[in-house]
């Protein structure tokens, strides 16, 4: 007998075998884009793990009247792709949540392998009852909030937050003026002291007026101030004081002169 001829086998549908393609490059698809997507966020982690920061941040006295606040954060790009069209915006505030200030830096892009700094720059007035006066007297820590923005591995927006609290060290800590008991001839005894916990030297003159409830001034004076960082200060001087002018309630208002930078100086009351 003849043998029974096979069937022949029908090649498939070419609208299924189009699909069946199309399935197998999305599935080839969908792993790279899973690969790529791996390699992004571990490439992330090790640009976080850098501990991007602001560092040190320095203080100084600076043109009208204001107290500056300088420093830089530092962004290391250790990953495998550039950072793209990074921003930074800065907030401080006091220790007891007063707003100081805010500034921005960027946009810039970060090649893969580099480090780049930030420039940071604020400068608070210190005019009497601002909310910056606290750092002239007062020690404290100052909240400091990061904000950063930018484009990672060519398409992936990526946000960044930190807060970090820094020391502030007051260039006036407890600062304190108290007059003594007249002196037979009228003069009285002007004591000042206060601590310099400021990263700074102090170079330069307190000038003070004494002055009555009613307005007047009762006398003026001057202390020559040469104080180190981290040093006290206490010194006593003499002031001849108005015929009639009454010290009861009076204050002392100072101003610290350096170099043309005057800053006024919280005013104390006498008792």
């Amino acid at each position: 007998m003849a043998g029974t001829p096979l069937p022949k086998r029908r090649r498939p549908p070419r609208l299924y075998r189009t699909a069946r393609t199309f399935r197998r490059l999305s599935a080839v698809a969908l792993v790279l884009i899973v690969v790529f997507v791996a390699v992004v966020a571990f490439s992330a982690l090790q640009v976080v793990r850098t501990k991007p920061g602001t560092g040190n941040l320095n203080t100084g006295f600076a043109a009208n009247d204001t107290i500056a606040l300088t420093g830089a954060f530092t962004l290391g790009n250790s990953g495998y792709f550039p950072i793209s069209d990074f921003s930074l915006h800065f907030r401080v505030l006091t220790q007891s949540d007063v707003f100081l200030g805010a500034t921005s830096a960027g946009p810039v892009n970060l090649p893969v392998g580099q480090n780049t700094s930030f420039p940071i720059s604020l400068y608070f007035p210190l005019r009497s009852g601002g909310p910056a006066e606290s750092l002239l007297t007062v020690n404290q820590y100052l909240e400091v909030f990061v904000w950063a923005n930018a484009t990672y591995g060519y398409l992936f927006p990526v946000s960044l937050a930190l807060e970090d609290n820094k020391t502030w060290g007051a260039p006036f800590s407890d600062f304190q003026a108290s007059v003594g008991s007249p002196y037979p001839n009228g003069s009285v005894p002007v004591t000042l002291s206060y601590q310099n916990g400021a990263d700074l030297d102090e170079a330069g003159t307190i000038d003070f007026a004494i002055n009555s409830t009613a307005g007047a001034t009762c006398g003026t004076g001057a202390f020559p101030i040469a104080v180190p960082s981290k040093q006290s200060y206490q010194d006593t001087q003499t002031v001849a004081i108005a015929s009639g002018c009454s010290l009861a309630g009076a204050t002392l208002d100072a101003v610290y002169l350096s170099n043309g930078v005057a800053i006024p100086l919280p005013p104390e009351t006498l008792p």
